[in-house]
């Protein structure tokens, strides 16, 4: 039996090498994410060193990503300061409608004042331009989706444990992330981004409340904040009506 720690180096080093890797074999105990801030330390917030190039390795609390609800102990619904206070840092970049940690891989859309969606980004995907017009790329997000499954792995080996989506995509328009296909879980779409290696990596997660149909993360070729338009997937909202 493989113990916690080595299941979670295996996957660790899965999402470093982004080379598309496979999952761990399953095992009686596994790596999972904690849903607590008190993991690990975490610096504060600061620009990108090296000319917009992101830390090489996760900083922050870790936190399991969790469809429908948000990530760690971050929900829904949840203020600016509730965030802050969980990431243990201040918003690398706050406006009224975002709160966005490039360093750490996530940022949290707004809406009145709290949380209505979370997007996780892979190490390495753009982020836009900084305050000094730099090009930005995202960092490490600590965490994954339990128990082991991280960003950087293969369609494959997240469709194991997952099971199969409830619609599938195939991206088509050239975006700034690389993105090839989406795939609609219950209130989580996961983003496939052809790597510069050319294999199919996840490479991004987008959070949105169960009952809601989610927006994507793609730039606009300018790789701002804005995002393009997407034809939403059939969700369980039209339950709700009756």
């Amino acid at each position: 039996m493989l113990s916690r720690a080595l299941v979670e180096t295996a996957a660790f080093a899965c999402i470093l090498s982004l080379l598309g890797c496979k999952s761990p074999a399953a095992t009686g105990t596994s790596g999972t994410p904690s849903t607590s801030t008190t993991a690990s330390p975490s610096a504060a917030a600061a620009p990108l060193p090296n000319g917009g190039k992101s830390f090489q390795v996760p900083i922050g609390p870790r936190l399991a990503i969790l469809a429908g609800t948000g990530v760690g102990p971050i929900r829904f619904g949840a203020t600016v300061a509730t965030i802050e206070r969980l990431m243990e840092a201040p918003c690398e970049l706050k406006l009224p409608d975002k709160c966005r940690y490039i360093v750490r891989g996530v940022e949290f859309d707004l809406k009145d004042g709290v949380t209505d969606r979370i997007v996780i980004h892979r190490h390495e995907r753009p982020a836009g331009p900084d305050a000094q017009g730099n090009p930005q790329t995202y960092g490490f997000f600590n965490g994954g989706i339990p128990p082991y499954l991280g960003l950087g792995m293969i369609p494959g080996a997240i469709q194991k444990e997952l099971g199969q989506p409830t619609n599938v995509e195939k991206v088509t328009t050239p975006n700034d992330f690389d993105t090839v296909e989406r795939d609609t879980y219950p209130g989580m779409v996961l983003e496939y981004d052809r790597y510069k290696n050319g294999n199919i990596i996840l490479g991004g997660v987008i959070l949105t409340k169960a009952d809601t149909n989610p927006t994507p993360a793609i730039p606009t070729s300018s790789a701002t904040a804005g995002v393009a338009p997407k034809k939403a997937a059939a969700v369980a909202s039209a339950a709700k009506k009756k």
